[in-house]
């Protein structure tokens, strides 16, 4: 390709097209200078050549384009260079239909131009104008290509590309159900009936009487590499959105949007190489005897090292790298070097972004990143948290807010930041990082462009939904090759998913080529004794579990003891046989009944040691739901679990003598409740621990069988021609139809509904409220009705409520009612969160969701 840059793409010459460029505007604002067409086109492709040089964007497109096949052949040069002078100038000429002249009059306000105010020629919209011209200008560059069949494929590229700048305002849809053509020609037809739609557009007779929309139909778009084009597309939409963003807050503050990386690894390394952790590695890198014998120290770095070294001899030729490690071998710290390493060898991987499927999970890494990088040292190397629940990340942020609260904080610049994720480290949740690759809106398809070129850690992609495993390995193994991502997937349980893809080379690398040397060491190995001894008969009765926990209470005394059911129902049952029992311990109940309030509170109670780092709760039962399998940091000595899917049992072990440093843990296995009424259609379920089979595999931690067994049955249903056949998807993503492929990809297909609960969140102690659920609420619908304060102020401020919306919310299915499973009363609702005001009513005395009260004063059953 000729191009060695983006710059030197021909772009069209707008004052060749548009007549009065200068008079007419793209944005206006108070006390502003309006903005005309020209100068926002310019502003926008000024800011999408800024994006490129930090994200490397010329280097994807062109190695994208170059790889594109149609009929199995590649595209030649002349063709390929086409379709980048397609790309670019449809994020320059995205907006050109504003020149539209009822949207100048309507929207700009702007009265110096010629109007005819009629039925007719009253619609203000700009997009599909926009489309329309874009089509006008290129369609003759396609025509002068000499290859019939290139000109066929850059047909249709042409109208993919144009339906992508009519949607720039608002979704994504299924393109290849759309009639867009037709809408297109149906929208030409007006025009010829009322040319004043293109009163300033010199090309008009042409856009009117010539432009043959009728040849953009003559291409069957099942002959191209269907994946890299979805994902060319999808980045088109991106790099549009972003960039018209970027250059309207240019607009509206004068300001420079901020573009953060990593451009300082080398001084970062050298904080992170400081650490006691780090140091004491490197010192074993080179005295094999540093640790002494028996040292989980001495494994855990054997595992740092291997890793490392694995990872910097394949960083070039692969793209997925998998981290298998037992829990407590120092996951994070393994991917922290690793992350950083990348970025030193290849400097164009500037962003870190880490995915996890539980917000806990967060937390924790956030405090290990705090740990190493000071707050003075993220000033540059910021690490931001992105969910629903933590505040966005302000500039000027400060414990009080008083009068100059407002002027310190650039909320435009904050929330711009917090919408591009334009921080060097982010961590975030698999959710969201799902909606950036498979969003459909506007908005969550702004963080796509700043994926290019970057490092992705993906934890426990276990928990991802079982069913579609096939099109997640599908998806990430094509998204890390057309945007040149890194991707690291680790667990303690991790399922092999490129064996999903039969395909030889498909650039997945073990960082740990003989996990055995780990998991098999009698540190990992025999850190918790497994204990199936309750297993003999098909269930369990409620009587032999609780005669056993005695046992074991009676023998050990002051221990920890972690109890974990399927369901809450259960938990609730056996957490009060158990309150009554022992009246004298302590015991706790962690469910996904309780706040973000009471669940801090009951692990930072448990989790507490003293000066020497001995645990102060040394006595305590904690009944839970596998809510604490994965995410809860918690280190227990005894464990009792209800049998469900093997990984599930192994992240459950994770939890018992999680240090490594006590003798005599043991967990015991039990079967009461049916797995599979909660883990619905998840082929992990055909066998559990009643298999003495995959009792061996449980104890021998192998994994990679039963993940094989689970494959098998994944393949069968993939073939089978129903709607799970994996051809389905290939068919969606071929006729670029966002909507069916981002439905595909939902990580959580049951609906989701919230309850707020109002009450009084109060001091144990002294008896002072401490957070009032009413004030939370009105102070949150306050911020939502309040459509005069700053857009990105509303945002941050909402950000920051809802950390305390967090202290009261509950989600809530009608799981009995199959056609509305929202909540059956309330107060008042915003979407899908309730409020009830008499939110007491149904918080137990510990501080709990009391779900079966709520239930029947809703007029239904009890929960089973």
């Amino acid at each position: 390709m000729k191009y060695k840059n983006l710059e030197e793409v021909e772009l069209h010459d707008i004052e060749y097209s548009v007549l009065y460029g200068d008079l007419l505007y793209a944005h206006i604002g108070n006390k502003k200078k309006p903005e005309p067409i020209i100068e926002h086109s310019q502003k926008t492709i000024e800011f999408f050549y800024k994006l490129s040089k930090t994200r490397g964007i010329n280097e994807i497109l062109q190695k994208c384009i170059c790889n594109l096949k149609y009929k199995g052949e590649k595209i030649e040069d002349a063709p390929s260079e086409l379709i980048l002078e397609l790309f670019v100038n449809a994020i320059y000429l995205h907006d050109m239909g504003k020149i539209n002249p009822a949207f100048q009059f309507k929207k700009m306000k702007n009265f110096k131009i010629e109007f005819e105010n009629t039925a007719e020629t009253s619609d203000s919209n700009h997009s599909m104008l926009s489309a329309l011209i874009y089509i006008d200008v290129l369609l003759p560059k396609i025509q002068s290509i000499d290859s019939r069949k290139a000109r066929a494929f850059l047909r249709y590229v042409l109208l993919s590309f144009s339906y992508v700048i009519s949607r720039h305002h608002t979704r994504l849809t299924d393109f290849g159900e759309s009639d867009f053509l037709q809408g297109l020609i149906d929208f030409q037809d007006t025009i010829c009936d009322n040319p004043s739609y293109v009163t300033y557009y010199k090309n008009s007779i042409e856009l009117k009487e010539q432009l043959k929309l009728n040849l953009l139909g003559d291409i069957s778009n099942d002959k191209h590499d269907s994946f890299e084009f979805y994902i060319l597309t999808k980045l088109l939409y991106s790099s549009i959105v972003s960039c018209d963003f970027y250059a309207t807050y240019n607009y509206d503050t004068g300001n420079e949007p901020e573009f953060k990386c990593i451009d300082n690894v080398d001084s970062i390394l050298e904080v992170y190489k400081n650490t006691d952790i780090y140091n004491g590695i490197n010192v074993y890198r080179n005295n094999k005897d540093f640790f002494g014998k028996n040292s989980i120290n001495t494994l855990r770095s054997e595992l740092f090292l291997e890793a490392e070294t694995n990872l910097l001899e394949n960083l070039e030729q692969h793209n997925i790298f998998y981290l298998e490690a037992p829990t407590g071998s120092g996951k994070t710290n393994t991917s922290i070097n690793l992350a950083l390493n990348m970025v030193k060898k290849l400097p164009q991987y500037n962003k870190i972004f880490y995915i996890f499927p539980f917000n806990t999970l967060i937390e924790q890494t956030k405090k290990v990143f705090d740990g190493v990088f000071n707050e003075n040292m993220q000033k540059n190397f910021r690490v931001a948290v992105i969910n629903s629940v933590t505040p966005i990340v302000t500039e000027a942020e400060k414990n009080d807010k008083n009068e100059e609260y407002d002027s310190k904080i650039d909320f435009k610049k904050d929330y711009l930041n917090r919408q591009m994720i334009q921080y060097p480290v982010a961590l975030t949740t698999h959710i969201n990082f799902f909606n950036y690759l498979f969003g459909t809106g506007r908005e969550i398809n702004l963080p796509l462009i700043h994926l290019c070129n970057s490092i992705v850690i993906i934890d426990e992609v276990q928990s991802y939904r079982n069913r579609i495993w096939p099109e997640i390995i599908k998806f990430l193994n094509a998204f890390a090759k057309t945007l040149n991502i890194k991707i690291i997937i680790m667990s303690a349980t991790l399922p092999k998913l490129d064996k999903l893809l039969h395909e030889e080379t498909c650039g997945f690398c073990d960082l740990i080529k003989d996990k055995n040397k780990y998991y098999q060491n009698e540190i990992f190995k025999n850190r918790v004794k497994l204990n199936f001894e309750l297993l003999g008969k098909e269930k369990n009765s409620k009587e032999e579990i609780l005669s056993k926990i005695d046992e074991v209470v009676k023998i050990r005394d002051n221990t920890r003891l972690l109890i974990e059911f399927i369901k809450k129902t259960t938990a609730r049952e056996f957490f009060n046989e158990l309150k009554k029992a022992y009246p004298e311990k302590k015991i706790h109940e962690i469910t996904g009944d309780d706040s973000n309030f009471i669940r801090n509170k009951i692990l930072s109670e448990i989790s507490a040691v003293d000066a020497d780092g001995n645990f102060i709760c040394k006595d305590v039962i904690v009944v839970a739901t596998q809510v604490i399998e994965a995410g809860v940091d918690i280190d227990m000595d005894i464990g009792f679990k209800d049998i469900s899917m093997l990984d599930g049992e192994e992240q459950f072990l994770g939890r018992i003598n999680r240090s490594c440093k006590r003798k005599d843990c043991e967990a015991f296995f039990f079967n009461y409740d049916a797995a599979e009424k909660i883990y619905r259609e998840d082929f992990r379920l055909e066998f559990d621990l009643t298999n003495p089979s995959y009792q061996e595999y449980l104890i021998n931690k192998n994994f990679e069988e039963f993940y094989e067994n689970c494959f098998k049955r994944l393949e069968e249903k993939k073939s089978e021609k129903n709607k799970e056949n994996i051809m389905n998807l290939d068919e969606a993503v071929l006729y670029l139809n966002f909507e069916k492929v981002s439905s595909m990809m939902k990580l959580i297909v049951e609906e989701n509904y919230q309850l707020f609960l109002a009450h009084e969140i109060k001091n144990e102690e002294t008896g002072e409220v401490i957070v009032d659920g009413k004030m939370v609420w009105e102070e949150y619908k306050n911020l939502i009705s309040d459509k005069e304060m700053d857009y990105s102020k509303r945002k941050i401020e909402l950000s920051n409520v809802s950390q305390r919306m967090a202290y009261f919310t509950y989600n809530y299915n009608d799981y009995d009612n199959k056609n509305d499973k929202s909540p059956k009363f309330s107060n008042e609702n915003i979407g899908r969160l309730y409020y009830i005001e008499n939110g007491t009513d149904y918080i137990t005395s510990e501080g709990k969701f009391d779900r079966n009260k709520y239930k029947e004063d809703s007029g239904g059953g009890l929960f089973s």
